[in-house]
């Protein structure tokens, strides 16, 4: 015979699926479509309470996701901004931390060689360790059975000292890097072709190169203009106009003296083997410093303007 507690725990598991259930909804992500689940729920693992803006921050990934440092890349992403949704589970399931560790393990040392650190919002301790009854999570297809090598746990992309390990070899491709020998960084060689390839380089050089000239000429123009007649043309509140105008020309300046000195010069470096590296920190570049800081002040600037 049925007590009223029993009943009314009934009642409420019952409301809890029917809750779960509703919040339920198609993917809408073009990314995590045929990931192996079709519904997912809001709000996410990281809070996002739309699919729209899980879908703006996955878009940052897209680089990395086309590089290919890991196969399960993907469905990692998916299931921390678009997790699984089911009807019988109060909660929406993401990834397990196994599925982290070794999407990190291969992935992170790419975001290291661009500078950029392993996103807080993915970090590894936040997924459960295991999927069991208490906390349900996806483990990944995995990398063997996708063509990829196993993983390697995340303490092994110490550098090796051993003459037949290849250096840098924790990274996608090993043969794009050289392992500099007073940092002990993999720094990439300044002719790979990693995100973007020649070809898009040399369309963006171009259009970087045609616009800075145009920049050039209409900024120096407007600043001659004013220095011309400076009392009748550019009143109050026209007057911030030709110091606009003037932090406009010194960009063109630095990004045509990058056109003028050409890539190798301004983005490379050679190491003690003459191998041309991209700069980084810790590598001096007097091109590179005077470039950037043509771009980077008088950027700000124009901001400020």
């Amino acid at each position: 015979m049925w007590t009223s507690t029993s009943l009314l725990l009934l009642a409420t598991a019952a409301t809890l699926v029917d809750r779960a259930a509703a919040a339920c909804q198609h993917i809408a992500v073009d990314l995590c479509r045929g990931t192996g689940y079709n519904y997912t729920s809001m709000p996410n693992l990281v809070g996002h309470d739309t699919q729209a803006d899980a879908d703006f921050t996955l878009q940052t990934f897209s680089p990395l996701v086309q590089y290919g440092c890991s196969a399960q890349l993907g469905f990692f992403l998916c299931s921390v901004y678009v997790p699984m949704c089911n009807e019988k589970v109060t909660s929406p399931i993401g990834p397990c931390r196994g599925l982290c560790e070794a999407v990190r393990a291969r992935c992170y040392p790419v975001l290291q060689g661009f500078g950029f650190p392993w996103p807080a919002a993915l970090d590894c301790s936040r997924f459960p360790a295991q999927n069991d009854h208490r906390h349900m999570c996806m483990e990944g297809p995995g990398e063997v059975g996708l063509g990829v090598a196993p993983a390697r746990p995340s303490g092994s992309r110490v550098l090796s000292t051993d003459p037949d390990v290849t250096p840098c070899s924790h990274y996608a491709r090993p043969d794009l890097y050289v392992r500099a020998n007073r940092t002990g960084r993999c720094l990439q060689r300044c002719d790979a072709d990693i995100l973007f390839t020649k070809v898009d380089k040399d369309v963006a050089e171009v259009w970087i190169s045609v616009l800075s000239a145009i920049c050039f000429v209409t900024s120096l123009f407007a600043v001659v203009t004013f220095l011309a007649d400076s009392g009748s043309m550019f009143p109050y509140p026209e007057r911030p106009l030709p110091f606009l105008a003037l932090c406009h020309n010194m960009v063109s300046v630095g990004w045509g003296l990058r056109a003028a000195l050409g890539r190798d010069a301004v983005a490379c470096y050679p190491d003690y083997s003459r191998t041309l590296l991209l700069a980084q920190e810790g590598l001096g570049n007097a091109h590179c410093a005077l470039v950037f800081f043509l771009t980077y002040f008088f950027g700000n600037a124009i901001a400020i303007w």
